[in-house]
C-alpha cells in the first residue's frame, strides 16, 4: 500500500511537470515565419478614420446635412483615400466598401448599413441622369418592348448586390433599385436584350 502512494505522488509531480516544461520549450523554441505572400486576415490591419470629422468635412463643402443609423460604426476605412481630399461623391464610395449606404430622407443624407437601403425612399429616375453620383442608391421602372419582364429578371439578378431589388411587374415592366452605376449597366444591357424575337427559342423541326 506504501509502495502504491509513493507511485502515485511521482506520477501527478509528472503531471505538474510536463505542462511546465511544454511552457519553457515554446519559449525556448523561435516561432516559424509566416509564408512568403500570405495575406493577414481582413480588416485585421486596415486604417481607419473617425466617421463623424469626415462628415463634418465633406457637409461643410456640399452643404448637405448628415444623419447617422446609430449601427454604423465610428470608425471606417477609407480605401486608401487621403481624408482632406473626400468629396461627397468619394463619400458615397467610401460607405460602399465599408457595406454602408445612404439614401436623402426629408433634406439630410441618411446613412445606414447597407442591407436596409432597399426600405428607404431612394430617388425614383425616368431618365439618365447626369448629376446623380455613381454610388447613389436610386429607383428606376424600366418597360421593355419585345421581350417579357419576367424573363429578364433571372439572367439579370445575379449582376446585382444583395441589397439591389429587381422585380417584374408583367407582362413588360421591371422594377430596379441599386447604385446608378450598376443600374447604367443594367440598362445598357437591357438595350442589347431588348430586341424583336429576342428570348424565342427557334423550332428545331
Amino acid at each position: 500500500m506504501r509502495s502504491f502512494k509513493v507511485l502515485l505522488v511521482v506520477a501527478c509531480s509528472a503531471c505538474v511537470a510536463l505542462p511546465c516544461i511544454a511552457t519553457a520549450q515554446d519559449r525556448a523554441s523561435p516561432r516559424e515565419p509566416a509564408p512568403e505572400g500570405a495575406q493577414a486576415p481582413v480588416g485585421s490591419d486596415r486604417p481607419t478614420v473617425p466617421l463623424q470629422p469626415l462628415l463634418d468635412r465633406v457637409a461643410r463643402e456640399s452643404h448637405k446635412q448628415f444623419l447617422v443609423d446609430g449601427r454604423v460604426p465610428p470608425n471606417i476605412y477609407l480605401g486608401g483615400a487621403h481624408a482632406d481630399e473626400i468629396t461627397y461623391p468619394l463619400l458615397l464610395s467610401i460607405l460602399r466598401i465599408n457595406n454602408l449606404a445612404s439614401v436623402e430622407v426629408e433634406g439630410r443624407i441618411n446613412i445606414v448599413p447597407e442591407g436596409e437601403i432597399r426600405w428607404y425612399a431612394t430617388r425614383i429616375l425616368n431618365q439618365d441622369d447626369k448629376s446623380v453620383a455613381a454610388d447613389e442608391f436610386v429607383t428606376r421602372l424600366v418597360t421593355l418592348q419585345n421581350i417579357g419582364s419576367a424573363f429578364v429578371v433571372p439572367i439579370l439578378r445575379p449582376l446585382m448586390p444583395q441589397a439591389a431589388h429587381l422585380a417584374a411587374f408583367p407582362p413588360h415592366d421591371l422594377i430596379i433599385m441599386d447604385r446608378y452605376a450598376n443600374v447604367q449597366r443594367i440598362m445598357a444591357l437591357l438595350k442589347q436584350m431588348d430586341r424583336p424575337g429576342a428570348g424565342v427559342v427557334p423550332n428545331a423541326n
